[in-house]
């Protein structure tokens, strides 16, 4: 647009300087020399019209082509300068990306068989006493002695040491298997940031450090974020939903900035806080 007006101004330049320098004897458009030359003839003949006015409708002619060039040039700066619609961004519908959780099948522990511990084989010890008295009971003799110790009781001891298996009843307990903690997809009150949506848009804005090889390979688009928010407002289980075209890397730095987010207010069904799931977007455009 520029150069056209330029080349516009400077035939219109020329123009004018032939319209001013027709007064010589050598033009032929020179007005002293058209009124010498058609003295005694016909001045309502056609050369002697187009001579006479040639220099004024040449300058009609650039002037009416400035007129419409800086016409179109002040219309396409208006048009250029029109405050452009701003983009509303049509909310996104989480409900599509809610997953119901599966159920966590619990492992069956087969109770444990209980031990039967090593008995040996005992004699009684008895302290030496001088009595007068007769006796009843025999000491044992050396062949009874053999592997056998000494004890305050006898004892036939097991099998493994030569005696009858003694077999003890141990008491069964029962085996207490942990319950994972359910988590909600659906719930009363869903789970916020701390200041609302726009304060955690404001978050991620501030903290996202855009991958270079993404800006330099001109890559944009969303990364939709799936994560549990606990019912203390702690977020865990961060995964990728839906990531940007092409760009793991943008994935990655958005799950790193949504780990360091802070607590948030925790999802409630019945006034009760729960744990539930909570999906966000992750945009990721270039200026």
């Amino acid at each position: 647009m520029v150069p056209a007006i330029i080349l516009t101004i400077m035939v219109a330049a020329l123009s004018l300087y032939d319209f001013l320098s027709s007064k010589n004897w050598q033009e032929v458009t020179s007005s002293e020399r058209n009124d010498i030359v058609f003295e005694e003839r016909n001045h309502a003949y056609g050369a002697y019209q187009i001579r006479k006015n040639y220099s004024s409708r040449m300058i009609l002619i650039m002037l009416g082509v400035i007129l419409t060039i800086g016409l179109a040039f002040g219309i396409y700066k208006i048009i250029q300068n029109l405050p452009k619609p701003e983009e509303v961004e049509t909310p996104l519908d989480l409900t599509q990306f809610a997953v119901d959780a599966k159920e966590k099948e619990e492992d069956i522990v087969e109770p444990l068989e209980p031990e039967i511990p090593e008995v040996q084989k005992s004699i009684q010890f008895l302290e030496p006493k001088v009595t007068n008295d007769q006796v009843d009971t025999p000491p044992p003799v050396q062949s009874e002695m053999d592997n056998t110790a000494a004890s305050t009781v006898n004892s036939n001891g097991n099998s493994d040491f030569g005696g009858t298996e003694v077999i003890v009843q141990k008491k069964e307990e029962p085996i207490e298997v942990k319950k994972e903690p359910e988590i909600f997809t659906v719930v009363d009150e869903p789970a916020e940031y701390p200041g609302g949506l726009q304060e955690a848009r404001k978050y991620l804005a501030e903290n996202i450090n855009y991958p270079d090889i993404a800006r330099e390979m001109g890559y944009q688009g969303k990364c939709h974020l799936r994560f549990v928010v606990s019912e203390n407002g702690y977020i865990s289980n961060v995964t990728v939903l839906k990531g940007v075209p092409d760009c793991p890397e943008c994935d990655k730095e958005a799950v790193r900035v949504v780990k360091s987010m802070k607590q948030w207010k925790p999802a409630k069904i019945n006034g009760k806080s729960v744990n539930s799931y909570y999906t966000l977007p992750v945009n990721f455009k270039l200026g």
